[in-house]
């Protein structure tokens, strides 16, 4: 059981939350008649930068509550 797990956990979920708040705050900038291929693009790998961060924190924390109960990689 490492802490540092569950607090990197947390912080990275509370990364994302941040850049969701960012994206969501500039939502109403990105659809307008000017916008261009490249702001589409950008906000697609927002998302996939959110979702990997978001997904890094659960799997920290879940790291942290299983204890490393897979030993040498036989996992039975």
């Amino acid at each position: 059981m490492i802490v540092k797990d569950f607090f990197a956990g947390l912080f990275f979920i509370g990364l994302a939350g941040y850049f969701t708040y960012a994206l969501v705050d500039n939502m109403p900038n990105l659809f307008i008649e000017s916008t261009t291929v490249w702001q589409y693009c950008v906000a697609f790998f927002r998302v996939a930068l959110i979702i990997f961060l978001f997904n890094l924190g659960l799997a920290l924390i879940k790291r942290f509550f299983k204890d490393n109960t897979v030993k040498n990689g036989n996992a039975r």
